[in-house]
């Protein structure tokens, strides 16, 4: 049902297929009046914009004459719209005036019937800050709702899907057990309800705490969706955050006031309409001037002002997919959660999710890391790199610092006799930057200015305690007199061997070429590290230019096979799959039985059988929790099969 085909942060592009129409994700529904009449904008505008809406079940079922409509022609031919629509249940209702006339399983059954695509359970939308026992209450009712809704949906086969809504109120610890109990419910879609309070009143950290919280609690083969979520400038933030569905009438109740949509914030007609034109291209703001639309009769400026609104919401989430495919989730993030004091407060909530968080975060990206703030040191590429530090087996280290002035890689860059002495160079941004592995990204990938002071002091904890480590650790930690001596009193010494040997470690946390005679072979036009021979002049892993990860041919597959221990970097797939993957077939999520949970995005991997015979390598395009989960989509793209281990 659902696939994902790029990813950044916890944001992917997913391809949602719900019963034959295909949906790309992350995207948001319009909110339509289920009454044509009272829909502000045309149907038609709406369909060149999207392929899914949402309306109201509660309405059309409480209005008589579109309740028999619906009952008669369906959804789809009342509202006009022939793609998928969802319905709320009248959740929103029951939260704004305290009742609705109808019962939790009339709803269900109502849904079905008129054809809605996905349904959702009539929840209780718990505001914030209520008393937890009335929270948990509700909470109680909302999960017996949702019991009874599956279990309606088995008995009598319903063709919909279903919205499993998470509620808890401002409680994180009944947020995260609502999805646990959802989760075992098996739902289709995890709408995150009652947040639409907080949003209004700026409480965007306990929004992010709240979509954190219910995510790491939901399985993460189905989309989320973070209902009445219509602002631009929230969306970068809650997709990063693992959002997939956002649905509002954000576009049409700002109109009704004269308020213009923008990706940073709100503006006001009243203050705009002396301008020449509009911070803004698209086609309405092309064709108007602000004076021109203040001036228009308000039934006709409202319509006009809801397209504006659309087009821009439209085009942030254009934007952030865009972001997704070049790896630039985090930079718009930082860029967008600067539009306001709270967005950003919302943003630095994060870094005490970083545990989780880095765990779906792609080990390489298209663009390199650009800092643009303090925030940006608690980044899931600088978390997973001082995770990583400790992989390297370290016997003698020397600590230096660098001028800013030497341009990165320092490895080819500065003036250093090599050893096998591991020189580490202290760095305001990832702590410690080990010289022979400082060309894997992002450690050369990366664009920051000087920092300030305080920024420079935040890592001087982590240096500490990473000297303490090596101390523990047994590494001898030279001093400059020490170190001198030693680099002026070692021989001929194979720094190429050694630099591969500290990537690999670096990259799969084990020592794969042991003693093993290598070579090297480096680019004719910029001496770079290229390919790594063994001693027949075998290719084993060539280096990939982008972010200079090892990336293993089919004897340097066999070479990571034999030399780390199962089940580690393992995807293991079904006997139904093996003789495809052998031929250097891609392995779909439906055929893997195991894998290592501890795999990231786009690292690379081994593909063996139940047995731990190796059939094929490439890289995880989900993660090992994912891969556990996911019955759809591509799991690894093989980059060849191996028709028998000698």
């Amino acid at each position: 049902m659902f696939e994902i085909k790029y990813r950044d942060a916890l944001g992917r592009i997913g391809i949602l297929d719900i019963n034959g129409k295909k949906i790309e994700t992350p995207t948001i529904m319009p909110v339509i009046h289920p009454n044509p009449k009272k829909q502000v904008v045309p149907i038609d505008f709406i369909k060149k914009l999207t392929d899914i809406i949402i309306t109201n079940s509660y309405i059309t079922y409480i209005t008589k004459s579109l309740r028999e409509l619906a009952l008669k022609v369906g959804i789809h031919k009342l509202i006009g719209f022939d793609k998928v629509i969802v319905t709320d249940s009248g959740s929103f209702q029951l939260g704004t005036y305290g009742d609705v006339k109808v019962s939790p399983r009339e709803i269900i059954e109502f849904q079905e019937k008129i054809g809605v695509d996905v349904g959702t359970i009539l929840d209780i939308p718990t505001p914030p800050d209520v008393e937890k026992e009335k929270a948990e209450k509700d909470l109680e009712e909302t999960l017996r709702r949702a019991k009874e809704a599956i279990e309606l949906k088995r008995e009598k086969n319903f063709k919909m899907l279903l919205n499993g809504t998470i509620q808890g109120s401002t409680y994180l610890e009944l947020r995260q057990r609502a999805a646990r109990e959802m989760a075992k419910l098996n739902f289709d879609i995890y709408p995150i309800g009652a947040v639409v309070p907080l949003m209004e009143s700026y409480r965007f950290k306990e929004v992010a705490e709240i979509i954190i919280n219910s995510k790491m609690n939901l399985p993460t083969n189905k989309p989320v969706h973070l209902f009445g979520c219509g602002h631009p400038m929230l969306f970068a933030l809650a997709v990063a955050l693992g959002c997939d569905l956002f649905d509002s009438a954000a576009y049409i109740l700002y109109a009704k006031d004269d308020r213009y949509l923008t990706e940073r914030g709100t503006l006001s007609l009243e203050e705009l309409k002396d301008l020449k034109s509009f911070p803004c291209s698209c086609p309405i703001c092309s064709q108007y001037t602000p004076k021109e639309l203040y001036q228009l009769e308000k039934k006709e400026r409202e319509r006009i002002l809801a397209e504006h609104n659309l087009y821009v919401t439209f085009e942030e989430m254009n934007r952030i997919k865009e972001a997704i495919k070049n790896g630039s989730l985090w930079e718009l993030v930082e860029e967008r959660v600067r539009a306001h004091p709270k967005l950003l407060e919302a943003y630095r909530v994060l870094k005490n999710y970083m545990y989780y968080i880095e765990r779906f975060d792609p080990i390489t990206k298209k663009t390199a890391f650009f800092y643009s703030g303090v925030e940006s040191l608690f980044r899931p590429e600088v978390y997973r790199h001082k995770k990583r530090l400790k992989r390297i087996k370290y016997e003698k280290v020397y600590i230096t610092t660098v001028s800013r002035d030497v341009e990165r890689p320092y490895s080819e860059n500065l003036n250093v006799k090599e050893t096998d002495v591991d020189v580490l160079i202290k760095h305001p941004i990832f702590g410690y930057i080990p010289y022979y592995i400082d060309t894997i990204y992002p450690l050369s990938q990366h664009e920051a200015p000087e920092l300030y002071d305080f920024e420079k002091e935040i890592n001087k904890k982590f240096q500490e305690e990473f000297l303490e480590f090596l101390k523990k650790k047994g590494v001898k930690v030279l001093n400059i007199v020490e170190y001198n001596y030693y680099i002026n009193s070692i021989g001929k010494f194979n720094s190429d061997s050694f630099r591969i040997k500290r990537m690999l470690e670096y990259q799969y946390g084990y020592d794969i070429i042991k003693d093993k005679k290598i070579k090297v072979v480096r680019s004719k036009n910029t001496g770079r590290l290229r390919q790594v021979l063994d001693e027949n002049d075998n290719i084993l892993f060539s280096v990939r230019s982008h972010d200079n990860l090892l990336i293993p041919s089919k004897l340097g597959a066999k070479l990571l096979w034999e030399n780390i221990p199962f089940p580690k970097y393992r995807v293991v797939v079904n006997k139904e799959a093996e003789p495809f993957i052998r031929e250097g077939r891609n392995v779909f999520a439906k055929f893997v039985i195991d894998c290592d949970e501890d795999i990231r995005p786009y690292e690379e991997v081994l593909v063996v059988n139940e047995d731990d015979d190796l059939l094929g390598y490439g890289t995880a395009i989900l993660n090992g929790i994912e891969m556990k989960e996911f019955s759809t989509g591509l799991a690894v793209k093989v980059r060849g099969g191996i028709k028998c281990v000698e």
